[in-house]
């Protein structure tokens, strides 16, 4: 047989192939084949090169050093960085159990972890010993899979041992939604302080009145004797000014709260009752305690004409973005249109307007409602010193403003100011004309006007109100002359939306362009239109 020449396969010369560009091939299945040839290899006692004792048995677990120092930093460094187990062929590791690193080297040459409530703390000390960060994500999501009202005290606990935050947090959660059926239950005894208190404090503390918070709270503190010393800080979560004047009476001050925390309870039940008599002030009294508990900011629709019936409205509308749908709440006491708008305390304010349809304002009213939407509820406040519609209504600092607007008398040129703490509205300083169908928003201490008609001519000018000087100014004027538009602000700057002004001698024309104001730099800067007209409309800047 001929060998050939060396490097030259027999038969002849060695083919010439063109040049081409350089493809990358990568396999599928090598990742998985390798893990499997280790694992036959330890099975087998094949080229293992040390084996690891666990520190509560004398059990031997031969395993490869490279496989494990892969798979953990603990390893990695003992047989990289110079310490003596470098060298060793026998390693006691004193933090694991025999279970809990047989899952571990499980793990590393299998990629499969097998885990129950039985196996999961000494599956848990031994990854976080030996520092296996894939284990320990797998411990998080099976115990918050395996999170029940049953177990979510103890599924806290070993949390809280591990330092398992995504587990931590979900505990917190799962508290949160559930705890009116976990106070019914034994596990809820030994739920521990810091973790009670911070569900009392949260604003996502849902389906839950004080009132069940309360006895929740002394149920709690009743199953031990030394915990009375943690009865102020828990009592100081109860929102009591959220409670009624004969659950005040009858639950709080006279059973069992005075024997729990006698050093607050005077100064909270003192609060609470103060807050409650005090029904037109609790706009300004609102702190944590009055705060209902909501996470979330809702869209309300109030009010309004039905331009087919012309009927006006006396309907309020929460707009729900989980279902997205409307419903409705509390109707106001009297339909109302053209009317003002504003929230002062988490209060919704409604502010003259008029009841029946009328675009001159010959009907326009002076009464004032405020809608308290923890018990969906209105209450009638103080009524404006003139009757006005066609206005525009700002919240500015804890108090409201009045700006301009028509009546049976004409348009108006007056400002009004009503402060919650007096139940009382006053005049500040006026406008220099009178302006109605005009808009209206607030940016820092500032309020801000638009457009609007004086003397039946739509304008274009911008007025800025300084409450603190009570002084108006002109600023830089709009480009187009516009009235029975909108207005908000969107962070630093402040945008006029559609409305109309004349196109003849009597007839309306809709303003389809946008503008936005830069406070900063006293201009205006053209928006993108809107795509139809849109006159006489509210508008809010929601999220």
């Amino acid at each position: 047989v001929s060998r050939g020449q060396a490097g030259k396969p027999p038969g002849g010369p060695v083919p010439s192939c063109p040049p081409s560009g350089t493809k990358l091939f990568t396999s599928t299945v090598h990742c998985t084949a390798v893990l499997e040839g280790f694992e036959r290899l330890r099975q087998d006692g094949l080229l293992c090169d040390v084996s690891l004792l666990p520190g509560d048995g004398e059990e031997s677990f031969p395993v490869h050093r490279a496989m494990m120092a892969s798979s953990s930093d603990y390893f990695k460094a003992m047989f990289t960085g110079g310490m003596k187990e470098q060298d060793l062929t026998q390693i006691k590791l004193h933090g694991v159990s025999g279970m809990g690193l047989r899952q571990i080297i499980d793990f590393v040459y299998t990629a499969k972890l097998s885990l129950s409530m039985e196996s999961l703390h000494e599956t848990l000390e031994a990854a976080s010993f030996l520092q296996v960060l894939p284990v320990l994500d797998f411990c998080t999501e099976f115990l918050i899979s395996e999170t029940t009202l049953e177990n979510c005290v103890e599924v806290g606990r070993i949390a809280n041992t591990y330092h398992l935050a995504a587990v931590d947090r979900f505990v917190d959660g799962f508290i949160l939604r559930n705890f009116g059926a976990l106070s019914q239950t034994a596990g809820f005894l030994r739920l521990p302080a810091e973790r009670l208190e911070r569900a009392l404090a949260s604003d996502s503390l849902k389906r839950c009145t004080e009132l069940q918070l309360f006895r929740a709270t002394c149920r709690w503190l009743r199953h031990s004797g030394s915990r009375m010393r943690q009865a102020a800080r828990l009592m100081s979560r109860i929102r009591f000014p959220l409670m009624s004047p004969q659950e005040l009476l009858h639950e709080v001050q006279t059973k069992t709260f005075p024997r729990f925390s006698p050093g607050c309870h005077n100064l909270a039940f003192w609060r609470a009752s103060n807050y409650q008599m005090l029904p037109p002030m609790q706009p300004v009294l609102q702190s944590e305690r009055t705060r209902i508990r909501s996470d979330a900011t809702h869209l309300l629709a109030l009010g309004g004409v039905l331009r087919q019936q012309l009927l006006v409205s006396k309907e309020l509308r929460l707009y729900d973005e989980r279902t997205r749908l409307w419903r409705c709440l509390a109707p106001m006491e009297a339909p109302r249109y053209q009317h003002g708008i504003a929230v002062v305390g988490n209060f919704l304010f409604v502010v003259g307007g008029q009841s029946n349809y009328d675009t001159k304002g010959k009907t326009a009213v002076d009464t004032v409602f405020r809608y308290d939407p923890r018990y969906n509820r209105w209450a009638q406040v103080a009524p404006l010193n003139e009757k006005r519609t066609f206005f525009h209504l700002s919240a500015l600092n804890g108090r409201l403003y009045a700006v301009g607007g028509r009546n049976a008398a004409g348009e108006l040129a007056t400002v009004e100011c009503y402060d919650p703490s007096s139940n009382e509205w006053t005049y500040v300083a006026r406008m220099a004309e009178p302006h109605y169908g005009h808009a209206g928003t607030v940016y820092g201490n500032l309020m801000y006007i638009s457009g609007g008609i004086t003397h039946d001519t739509f304008q274009k000018e911008l007025l800025c109100y300084d409450p603190e000087s009570d002084r108006w100014t002109q600023r830089a004027p709009m480009s187009t002359v516009r009235g029975l538009h909108c207005m908000c602000t969107v962070r630093d700057r402040l945008y006029v939306i559609g409305g109309n002004h004349f196109r003849g001698a009597s007839d309306y024309a809709d303003v389809l362009s946008c503008e936005f104001y830069s406070p900063a730099a006293d201009n205006w800067t053209s928006a993108a239109p809107m795509l139809r007209g849109q006159s006489d409309v509210g508008v809010a800047v929601f999220q």
